[in-house]
Formats: structure tokens, C-alpha cells, sequence
């Protein structure tokens, strides 16, 4: 139930069919969309900025990477503007001066640029979050490489402004650098994929599947994050409560929901951890939420890698199932095609047959020999062509119907296609065998129409003595394995494989009679029954053909003695 796979997969999504936004260089905003944007960076970040305590401009948790990231990978290159204004008015609010606060600027508004170029290049664009390796490839080129870039020019400035020791420059990179990445990871995803996703189409029983999951990931969160629990609770890894209903989402929704929670999750973690509650809390401020956003940071890539994975697969299953509708379509056209091609020949072919039988009757002896043999090669052209259609219109007829399925003896059919090859039977004096036969649910016209063709193949391509046809059956799970075997002059093994075609013979048809739509009519027989067939021999000693046919669904069907 992924209603974030709903669409046809093969066409984008409405706001995505544009090409890459940051190959749109030069194109700016609305002014009201910059104005927007900005007040936006600006909030989000002033709020971020109260959590430092490392350093005033040096905060474990700053979504600003975040909506800047989102931004150019929206928007493009134009968002520049907003970004480094929102930038720089928040950082000269807080502490150092212009100078110091254009260069913080300048980092974090290269961090989202680059970003979105490393990912719009490397990792799917605004459609990164569909497919897992994008998803890691998003962490290493977005979350650690462009925020290094970030937290290396903010705290170079600060330091070169006198307003971070040379000695703290490490420490304080490191919290840049990290509250940066959680910025990216939790934040970024929540507005790329609101907005390509804007609409909720849940229906009544997905609400209210929603409705549960939100409701008690937030019960769990405040009783890790909430300080419900008792004093000790920090020593255990109570966090990993939260993971199954990450995992939940992640299964059950898309990627969209999947961070959606992550960040719920996040805001009750961050508030109870500030809060001196949960087990990411220590004396150090900076270090528990540092601790925390590890966590958050982790959790949040493994939910939305799992859940591209789920939407991977269901765009996988959505298109096999549309390849299987197309080309049971084109199998179902094509054998109305072989029908109605086969009945429309029928009728001229019947006239040709007819009147070069009547030529040869009428003229045979009274023309040269050359005549009389030209004839007779007519005449043997137009017998073999009728043959064929007869077995093409047999093929498509066994491919058209659709079983009779009705739980039956299978000894009935097999009675059935033995009367009708008695006349060839005691002609060859066959010796036929026959082994217990059970009760299924098949056609028994049809399977009757199996048992005729193998046995009939038996007598036909027999050895120099009487022809023995043996004929079995024995359960193997939960199907029954038939087996029609003799003792006629073998099949090469090169030719096993290759029988079950139509029109496959071995042998010329004077030395056997036959077109070689037997097999065929068996294999689409078998398979529509849901079953296989193939065959094992060994080249003067005999074949055994075998079928497979699902058993019945209940055991009290039982076998009965034929």
C-alpha cells in the first residue's frame, strides 16, 4: 500500500518534466517567491542559532542546509539571492561582524549549490529519493561533502574575525559540520518530496493506517524523549523503540511519509533532549544534541532507503504486470490472427487441392513422365499445406479455449484417447501399460487430448518390434507427475529441448507421417492447465514424455485403479 506509486511510473512527476534546475542558469524567482524564501531561511535558522552552545554561530541543529539545498534543487542557481541574504542577516544578528557574517553567507549559500549540482548530476535530481543508491549517493555528495565545504568557510571566517579561538577550530567545525548534515538529511527530503507530492491520496483504511503509525510514533517518542520513564532509563538503548515504526512507514507509505515521521520524530527528540530528558542526554548541551543528531541523521537515511526501496519494487511489479497484460494481449491477437488466417486459406487452398487432384486423375499417363511427376508434387504440396493449417487451427484452438477445469478421474480421459487410437494400436500390436491415474480439477477433453498425442507419437516413431507404451503417475508435493514412455527409436539429445514448437520435426515426413503440432498442442495444453512438460531419452531405447498438473486442492480426492 504505497500510494506515492500510483502514478505510471515511466512519466514524471508534473513538477519534475522540466530538465535539471541547475542547468537553468540566469533564471530568477517571483519576487515574492524571494521574499518568501528568505523570511523562511531566516526563522529556521534564528531558531536553529538557539540551540548553540559551542559557539554563537556554531549550532547542532540548523535546517537552513537544508532549505537551501531544496531550494537550488527547485527553484535553480536563482535562489541565490534569498539564500545569502537570509544567511547574512541572521548571522550579523547573532554575533560578529559584516565581514565575518558575508563570508558564513557565502559558505552556506556555495553548501546548497553545490549540493544540488553534485546531486542534480550524480544522483537523480529531484527524483533522488525513488532509488537507494540515490538516496546513499544524496548523503555523501550533499550531507558530507557540501556541508564540509560550509563549515570550513564559516568557521575560517570566525576565527580570522576573532570570534572562535584557532585552538576550538576543530570542535567547532565539527558541530558546524554535523548540525549542517542533519540539516540536509531530515530537512531537505521533507521539502523536496512535500513538494513534488503535494496531495494525499489516502484512502479511508490508509488514513486510518496513518492516523495509528503517526499517533504512536509520537506516544513512543515522548516515552524516550519525554522523560515518562524512570531515572535510570538513559542507561538503556530505549532510542531503537522508535525504529520499528520508522520501518513501518517505511514499508507501508512512501518516502514522502517515511521522512515526514522522521522529522516528527526529530522535533519530540530535540525538545525533551533540551529539556535534560532521553538517553541522548548529558551534561554537555552541545554534546547530547550532537549525540542526537547522529542518531536522528542515521535513522533518517536507513527509513528513506527503505522505503525507495519499496517504491522501487513497486514500480518493478507495476511493470511486469503491465508487460504480462501486453503481451498476453499480443499472444491473444496473434493466435485470433493464426485462426482466422488458417480459416480464410482453408477454403482456396481446397479449391487448389481439388482440382490438382482431379488434373492427376484425369491426365495421369497421357502426358510425359515429367508431367506426371510434377503433378504428383502438386498434389503431395497441397496435402502437406493442409495439414499445416489443420495444425495451426489446432494450436490456436487450444490456445483460445479456456479449460473446462471439474475435479475428475484422469483414468476417463486416458480410456478416452486409448479408443481412439485402437485402430492404430492393434495394427502395431502395442502393448499399453497403464499405472493408477488420480482425481484433479483439469479439462478432461483436453487432457484426453494429451494422452492421445503422446501415445500416438509413441506407436508412430516406434523401433523394429511390437511398440510398448507405458503410462504413470505419481504425486511429487503438490503436483502429479504423468509419464508416457516406449520403447521407439529415441530422440537425440540435442532435440529434447525443441520439440514442443510447432511445426519441430526430426524426421522427414516419409519416413513419419505427421506436421509436428502435436507437442505444440500438448505444451499449450499443459501450461494453461498450469503445469510443465518436458521429455528424457535415449536414442534407440525409447522416450518418456512427462506433464505435471497441479493436485487437487483437497487430499480426500484421493487415486483411483484404472
Amino acid at each position: 500500500m504505497d500510494p506515492s506509486v500510483t502514478q505510471d511510473p515511466s512519466r514524471p512527476a508534473a513538477r519534475d518534466r522540466a530538465p535539471g534546475a541547475i542547468g537553468r542558469l540566469g533564471s530568477f524567482p517571483a519576487p515574492a517567491v524571494t521574499a518568501a524564501l528568505t523570511i523562511f531561511y531566516l526563522v529556521a535558522c534564528h531558531l536553529g542559532l538557539r540551540l548553540a552552545s559551542i559557539n554563537q554561530s556554531a549550532t547542532p541543529v540548523w535546517p537552513g542546509t537544508g532549505i537551501a539545498f531544496a531550494a537550488f534543487l527547485i527553484i535553480g542557481p536563482g535562489a541565490w539571492p534569498a539564500i545569502l541574504l537570509g544567511a547574512f542577516l541572521v548571522n550579523l544578528a547573532t554575533a560578529g561582524t559584516a565581514a565575518t557574517s558575508i563570508g558564513i553567507a557565502v559558505g552556506n549559500t556555495l553548501e546548497g549549490f553545490v549540493g544540488a549540482w553534485l546531486v542534480e548530476r550524480w544522483a537523480g535530481g529531484r527524483r533522488l529519493f525513488e532509488r537507494p543508491q540515490h538516496v546513499f549517493k544524496f548523503v555523501g555528495l550533499a550531507g558530507v561533502i557540501s556541508t564540509a565545504l560550509s563549515a570550513t568557510i564559516g568557521v575560517t571566517s570566525l576565527a580570522l574575525g576573532g570570534f572562535a579561538p584557532w585552538g576550538r577550530f576543530g570542535s567547532v567545525w565539527f558541530t558546524w559540520w554535523l548540525g549542517n548534515m542533519s540539516g540536509d538529511l531530515m530537512v531537505a527530503p521533507f521539502l523536496i518530496l512535500w513538494f513534488l507530492e503535494p496531495r494525499i491520496r489516502f484512502s479511508q483504511a490508509q488514513a486510518f493506517e496513518a492516523l495509528t503509525l503517526l499517533t504512536s510514533l509520537i506516544l513512543v517518542g515522548l516515552l524516550v524523549f519525554g522523560g515518562f520513564l524512570p531515572a535510570d532509563g538513559g542507561a538503556y538503548p530505549l532510542e531503537f523503540l522508535c525504529i520499528p515504526f520508522l520501518v513501518w512507514v517505511a514499508f507501508r507509505f512512501g518516502p514522502r511519509e517515511t521522512v515526514t515521521a522522521t522529522l516528527t520524530l526529530a522535533a519530540i527528540a530535540v525538545f525533551g533532549t533540551m529539556r535534560g530528558q532521553g538517553p541522548f542526554h548529558r551534561p554537555d548541551r552541545n554534546e547530547s544534541l550532537l549525540l542526537l543528531q547522529a542518531f536522528l541523521g542515521t535513522s533518517s537515511v536507513m527509513a528513506l532507503a527503505l522505503a525507495a526501496v519499496v517504491r522501487e519494487r513497486g514500480r518493478g511489479r507495476q511493470e511486469l504486470e503491465r508487460q504480462a497484460a501486453e503481451l498476453e494481449r499480443s499472444n491473444a491477437d496473434l493466435q485470433h490472427f493464426a485462426a482466422i488466417a488458417s480459416h480464410d486459406l482453408r477454403e482456396p487452398l481446397r479449391v487448389v487441392t481439388s482440382f490438382v487432384e482431379l488434373l492427376a486423375r484425369r491426365y495421369r499417363g497421357r502426358l510425359d513422365a515429367d508431367a506426371d511427376e510434377y503433378i504428383r508434387y502438386a498434389v503431395e504440396g497441397a496435402s502437406r499445406m493442409r495439414d499445416m493449417i489443420d495444425g495451426v487451427l489446432a494450436v490456436s484452438k487450444a490456445g483460445r479455449q479456456s479449460p473446462a477445469m471439474a475435479l475428475i478421474d484422469c483414468g476417463g480421459p486416458l480410456e478416452t484417447a486409448i479408443a481412439n487410437l485402437r485402430h492404430p494400436i492393434d495394427e502395431s500390436r502395442a502393448i499399453i501399460t497403464r499405472g493408477e491415474m488420480p482425481r484433479l480439477v483439469a479439462d478432461p477433453i483436453q487432457l484426453a487430448q494429451v494422452f492421445q498425442n503422446l501415445i500416438d507419437n509413441a506407436l508412430k516413431f516406434r523401433g523394429p518390434g511390437a511398440p510398448e507404451v507405458r503410462i504413470g503417475a505419481r504425486k511429487d508435493g503438490q503436483v502429479w507427475i504423468f509419464s508416457v514412455g516406449d520403447n521407439g527409436i529415441g530422440i537425440p539429445p540435442e532435440w529434447t529441448g525443441r520439440l514442443f514448437g510447432l511445426f519441430r520435426r526430426l524426421h522427414t515426413k516419409e519416413e513419419y507421417p505427421g506436421i509436428g503440432a502435436g507437442l505444440a498442442i500438448c505444451r499449450n495444453v499443459v501450461e494453461r492447465h498450469g503445469g510443465r512438460i518436458w521429455v528424457t531419452s535415449q536414442p534407440g531405447v525409447g522416450s518418456t514424455f512427462f506433464f505435471t498438473l497441479p493436485a487437487a486442492p483437497s487430499e480426500d480426492a484421493g487415486r483411483t485403479v484404472r
